[in-house]
């Protein structure tokens, strides 16, 4: 039973059954899924971006990311996206993977995609983003990682996973 329905998301009650038989009322968020973009600027920079994020009531910085629109497929999104919130636009996006982010409490999908051969267009962001373009060398991000400054999940997996598949030229 929809609670709640927001702009992005909605809000559920259900009774389910659990493989072992047993009945259970689940609350949780539905959501239509979102992408990350690891957007390449050279062979070893990355478009960052610091935004303040009014949940947790402070700037940090992460990967641009942004949910998918009613119907619209998750490569549409993250070509809408990276032009949004950094100004650029990738003659190659090549996704990654994808991950469900907190699965106990939303059935979210993120899916992670790299974006390279960059141009820069303008940023277009919505009017409630707050947001700051901070292209970054990719081991000053991984340090930054390291050190908890970042703390951004889908950036922490992000950076770590395209570090970890050897990706050329990083």
């Amino acid at each position: 039973m929809k609670v709640f329905s927001g702009r992005k998301f909605e809000v559920h009650v259900d009774k389910v059954v659990l493989p072992n038989h047993r009945e259970r009322t689940v609350e949780y968020v539905k959501h239509r899924g979102s992408v990350v973009l690891i957007p390449m600027l050279h062979e070893d920079e990355i478009v960052m971006i610091y935004q303040y994020r009014p949940v947790i009531g402070k700037w940090i910085y992460e990967l641009p990311a942004g949910t998918m629109e009613e119907g619209e497929d998750p490569l549409a999104t993250a070509k809408r996206e990276l032009i949004e919130e950094t100004g650029y636009e990738a003659t190659s996006l090549t996704e990654l993977l994808s991950f469900y982010p907190s699965p106990g409490i939303t059935n979210e999908i993120m899916h992670i995609y790299l974006a390279r051969d960059l141009r820069y267009v303008g940023a277009k962001p919505e009017e409630y983003e707050v947001i700051e373009v901070k292209p970054m060398k990719f081991n000053e991000i991984e340090s930054l990682i390291m050190d908890g400054t970042i703390q951004d999940g889908k950036t922490v997996l992000g950076i770590l996973y395209l570090k970890n598949k050897g990706i050329p030229n990083l």
